[in-house]
C-alpha cells in the first residue's frame, strides 16, 4: 500500500510527521546519556534523526539513493548510499557508541534480522549499545492498528515475546512501550529495546 508512495523523500517526510517524533524522543532519551555520541543510523531515510539530534557524530546508511541525495544537500553528517548488510565494506574500522535501528526490523525476516545484529558488535565501541524501535504486534490491536500494520511496507511485525527470543544472545538493558497517536486515535504500538552485545573473546 505505502511502498510506491513513500519512495520519494518529500512524501516520506510528510508521512513521517505522523509518527517520527515519538520514536525520536524514545531514542534521544538513551543517546543523551553520552556527550556528542557517535551514532550509526541503519536505514536512515531522509536523515530525520540527525535533524533532531544535532550534537552528535553521525553516520547514516540507506539503500534508497533518492533519500541519500536529498539529505546530503540539507544536513551535515556522513550519509552513505549502501546496503545495511554490507557494513564492513562501508564502515570497517569505525567505532560507534550507538547503532540505531529505527523502524527497520519489521522489514526483515528472522534470518536477516540475525544477520544484521551479528554484524554490529565489531562496529560498536566498548560499552556501545544497540537501540531498536519498532512495531509491537499483539492480538489486542485496535482495528486501525491492525490495518496499518498489515498494510505496512514491512511484512514481519512481531510481538514483544518474539523480539525477546530473537535478542536472546544480547543483554537487554531496557525495554519500554509507547503509542503513536493521531489526536485521540492510537495508530501504532511501539517498543524500544536497548541491547548490549556479548563480550568479544579476550575481553
Amino acid at each position: 500500500m505505502y511502498k510506491q508512495f513513500l519512495e520519494g523523500p518529500l512524501l516520506y517526510n510528510a508521512w513521517s510527521l505522523i509518527h517520527f517524533m515519538p520514536r525520536c524522543r524514545a531514542i534521544k532519551e538513551i543517546v543523551a546519556q553520552k556527550m556528542r555520541p557517535r551514532i550509526l543510523d541503519l536505514g536512515c531515510g531522509t536523515g530525520l534523526l540527525k535533524k533532531h539530534i544535532a550534537d552528535c557524530d553521525y553516520t547514516g546508511i540507506d539503500n534508497n539513493s533518492r533519500y541519500i541525495a536529498y539529505v546530503r544537500k540539507r544536513l551535515p553528517g556522513r550519509f552513505i548510499h549502501g546496503d545495511i548488510f554490507d557494513l564492513q565494506s562501508h564502515l570497517g574500522g569505525s567505532a560507534f557508541d550507538f547503532a540505531i535501528i529505527n523502524g527497520v526490523l519489521h522489514h526483515l525476516d528472522d534470518g536477516l534480522l540475525a544477520r544484521l545484529l551479528g554484524a554490529l558488535p565489531t562496529l560498536l565501541a566498548p560499552g556501545g549499545k544497540i537501540i531498536i524501535v519498532d512495531h509491537i504486534w499483539s492480538e489486542e490491536l485496535n482495528p486501525v492498528n491492525r490495518f496499518l500494520v498489515q498494510h505496512d511496507r514491512g511484512a514481519f511485525s512481531r510481538s514483544e515475546a518474539a523480539y525477546r527470543a530473537l535478542f536472546r544472545d544480547y543483554t537487554l538493558e531496557s525495554f519500554m512501550t509507547f503509542t503513536i497517536n493521531a489526536g485521540p486515535l492510537a495508530l501504532w504500538n511501539q517498543g524500544r529495546f536497548v541491547l548490549s552485545c556479548p563480550e568479544k573473546p579476550g575481553t
